[in-house]
């Protein structure tokens, strides 16, 4: 594995990360953000996020498949365990 592919795998698990510590506490954030009255504007900026996140763990795991087919495993678990994730939580 190439340092490259080294930090592409960092990147993936940090934003793998970050999407989990996300969803778990989606239903604080979104309890707080109706009381504020902001729940209008959190929900559209939530999808969108969901779906830049994924569009970049899709676009990164392509990438690194290519170059390497010994990990498609690997980015296909955890593309899929970032997809199904919002609906463990909710």
């Amino acid at each position: 594995m190439t340092k490259k592919q080294k930090q592409h795998v960092f990147i993936f698990f940090i934003l793998t990360i970050l999407h989990t510590l996300f969803c778990n506490f989606y239903t604080q954030i979104y309890a707080f953000m109706n009381v504020q009255d902001w729940l209008t504007f959190f929900l559209p900026v939530v999808l969108i996020l969901r779906i830049l996140l994924l569009l970049a763990l899709f676009w990164i795991g392509l990438r690194q498949v290519q170059k390497n087919r010994k990990l498609a495993l690997f980015y296909l678990l955890l593309f899929f365990f970032n997809l199904v994730l919002f609906f463990i939580f909710y």
